[in-house]
């Protein structure tokens, strides 16, 4: 439990720091419109309610695919087709800003810790030599 809550953590702290990215702002924007339009979709014309609908358009948009609720329209069947195609590029590209947040800070640390000290440059070397 203590490694679920820290890597949550890490997360959160990951996001926070993303959010000053451009990029990282763009991918969540889409990202929220994607699940905004998935919930709105499946809520009107399949009549799944709106906490069901947006579980759906997460757990399809995410490939996780339980099979719990599936479109019963031939609208709604083609919806998803187009949905999930979309869905997939723009969860994906956000996930992955997040993982390289994630990552980012321990990278940092671990180059640091092996950092070389500077030597001299070529140029310095040749002033002293005149």
């Amino acid at each position: 439990m203590i490694s679920f809550l820290l890597t949550l953590k890490r997360m959160v702290q990951a996001m926070i720091s993303a959010s000053k990215d451009k990029e990282f702002q763009v991918l969540f924007f889409f990202t929220f419109i994607t699940f905004l339009s998935g919930t709105i979709f499946y809520s009107q014309v399949e009549g799944l309610r709106i906490i069901d609908a947006l579980y759906f358009s997460v757990v399809t948009l995410t490939t996780v695919g339980y099979g719990d609720f599936t479109p019963q329209t031939d609208f709604g069947k083609m919806f998803t087709i187009i949905y999930t195609l979309a869905g997939i590029g723009i969860i994906v590209g956000f996930i992955n800003k997040i993982a390289s947040n994630t990552k980012a800070p321990k990278a940092i640390r671990k180059s640091m810790g092996k950092r070389k000290p500077a030597e001299h440059s070529d140029k310095n070397d040749q002033n002293h030599q005149d």
